[in-house]
């Protein structure tokens, strides 16, 4: 995947990349930056309502331990490498499509397998664009980040 970021189409192609690379190298801290502040948000929630004695201030400095973030993203992590291994090794990118000038998704598939002929939304990494932090400052004070409640389809209701 290192030649991948190497010849890198562009900004958005660039985040799926280092998204897939995180995840098959475990790696949550590089995990955790390459989701989007409301994905953050509602982990932060999460993580406040389960440790109750804590306030949020101290949960956010949390998220600067590897130790912290590899138990909590662990195991998603985890389970992504399961459900999209075959997508880590050697993905083919598909076109990126623009959804708004601030949301994109890019299809992701296994190279040695044709894209499927009717692309369902599920083939698709979802991307928002939003201000650069300290470590992902640009020329345009903007990144684009994986859009977490999207991607993990953590707001979907099951009826």
């Amino acid at each position: 995947m290192n030649n991948l970021l190497n010849e890198k189409e562009d900004p958005a192609r660039e985040t799926v990349v280092r998204f897939l690379e995180s995840v098959k190298a475990g790696d949550s801290r590089a995990f955790w930056n390459i989701l989007d502040k409301r994905g953050q948000g509602y982990f932060l929630g999460l993580w406040f309502y389960a440790m109750e004695t804590m306030n949020i201030h101290t949960i956010m400095k949390l998220t600067l331990e590897k130790e912290f973030l590899d138990g909590v993203l662990g195991p998603i992590i985890t389970a992504l490498r399961e459900s999209i291994g075959e997508l880590l090794n050697n993905p083919r990118f598909g076109d990126i499509k623009y959804h708004s000038p601030h949301c994109a998704s890019i299809m992701v598939t296994p190279a040695d397998q044709e894209p499927p002929a009717a692309a369902e939304e599920d083939d698709y990494i979802p991307l928002v664009l939003e201000l650069s932090d300290a470590e992902n400052i640009d020329a345009n004070l903007t990144c684009w980040k994986i859009d977490t409640l999207k991607c993990f389809q953590i707001n979907k209701s099951v009826n």
